[in-house]
């Protein structure tokens, strides 16, 4: 399978690689803006604002996948844009040498990584149709698999290796800004040189799926069609969106109780969270890869449960138990879980969804799924600002083992309906 889609499939390959050399590049400097807010005045305020404001973009999924339903040149426009988030850090760069470190930087800075998170999130849907084009059906699992398990095993090194070069460049925040340019400029070689048969690809595709012309609100429409369709994507949808809410409320957390606990620290703040995003990033890496026995086997509906179990278990250590080690564990075992359950979601949409509403659906699929984050994050890491850390872990806790109540319920109601 393997073979099938890196060394025979060079179209594939080639967008493969332009993605994980993105996401490695935005890794490195992400834990690099964590450590800047960390150092100064009020930083647990200054790191809640870039977890809240760089969950925004999440809300508007739907509008992406009607911007991403309407490229024509698909891959001249993500070549495009890659220059433009290129530009971006060159901006940012000059922020951080001709500025001193405080919070107007930071406020400047913060509208370029959206801008950065927006393309990005756009140019993933736009190739989505794309990969499904040229990818066929019994591969799609793997290949969504594959592709995360690329993407996270360099964004977990693009984390240790980032905060231990900011240690030896002595926090130099210009270099680590050039650098994620570098990264994306990479990425934008990488699918230039590969342009040619791509851009065969995409003119064939446009001649057999045409980019939709119709309004904003007849898409929308059309989208919610597609999914009511099947009971199991309705439980899917819904269960992401509520553990997508709760996961990135505890990531917040988890970012602030290691900022006020440094007994937890190895190595500082930043290289603590790299390790311990190192090992979600390892467990989704090993989930997404292993495609045989028994563990292939287990449902869509029992990997939400497992997922919501592990983020439970996680809340009562750092309540109870706030030991490095023992979060390294249960944040591999949480994203092996992860790992398993995220490609066969995406292989089910790419299934079951028409190429011609594909981008739509996946961007109305996306909005419901992360529209509850911004929220999730204002309200406990707003907890955490005004009254107390622990008080908003109490919070994930309760809400957690209600979630796994309610996943219940609905998964039998889904059994019962199909």
């Amino acid at each position: 399978m393997f073979q099938a889609l890196f060394l025979k499939n060079q179209q594939f390959r080639t967008i493969a690689v332009s993605r994980a050399f993105q996401a490695f590049g935005a890794t490195l400097f992400n834990y690099a803006f964590l450590v800047y807010a960390a150092e100064l005045p009020h930083a647990k305020l200054a790191v809640s604002v870039i977890s809240v404001v760089l969950a925004l973009p999440s809300m508007l999924q739907f509008f992406f996948g009607a911007v991403a339903g309407r490229v024509a040149k698909r891959i001249q426009w993500i070549l495009t844009t890659r220059l433009i988030e290129i530009a971006g850090y060159v901006v940012i760069a000059v922020v951080f040498a001709t500025t001193t470190p405080g919070w107007l930087p930071l406020l400047i800075i913060l509208p370029f990584l959206v801008l950065s998170d927006v393309i990005s999130n756009v140019a993933g849907l736009v190739l989505q149709p794309l990969i499904k084009h040229l990818v066929v059906d019994e591969h799609l699992e793997a290949a969504n698999g594959y592709m995360m398990a690329i993407n996270n095993t360099l964004a977990m090194v693009g984390g240790v290796i980032g905060v231990s070069l900011l240690a030896l460049v002595h926090h130099n925040f210009t270099i680590f800004a050039l650098l994620n340019g570098g990264f994306f400029l990479l990425s934008w070689v990488n699918l230039f040189i590969g342009r040619r048969q791509l851009l065969v690809t995409d003119r064939q595709f446009s001649d057999l799926v045409k980019p939709a012309d119709t309004h904003l609100r007849a898409m929308m429409v059309a989208g919610f069609a597609v999914v009511k369709q099947d009971a199991m994507m309705v439980y899917i949808i819904s269960m992401a969106g509520l553990v997508n809410l709760l996961g990135n409320a505890a990531q917040g957390l988890l970012q602030l109780s290691v900022l006020a606990n440094k007994q937890m620290w190895h190595g500082g703040y930043g290289t603590t969270l790299a390790l311990i995003d190192a090992g979600i990033g390892v467990g989704i890496v090993a989930g997404s890869s292993l495609f045989n026995g028994y563990l292939h086997k287990i449902k869509l509906p029992s990997l939400v449960n497992m997922v919501l179990m592990m983020m439970v278990i996680n809340a009562l250590a750092v309540l109870f138990l706030p030991r490095f080690g023992l979060l390294i564990v249960i944040n591999f075992l949480l994203g092996f879980a992860m790992g398993k359950l995220n490609p066969k979601y995406g292989a089910l949409v790419t299934r079951i969804v028409p190429e011609e509403h594909l981008t739509t659906v996946a961007g109305l699929l996306g909005t419901f799924e992360m529209i509850g984050v911004p929220l999730g994050q204002v309200v406990f890491l707003g907890i955490a600002n005004i009254f107390s850390t622990t008080i908003a872990w109490y919070g994930i806790l309760g809400l957690g083992v209600i979630l796994i109540g309610y996943s219940v319920k609905m998964m039998q109601r889904t059994a019962t309906t199909n």
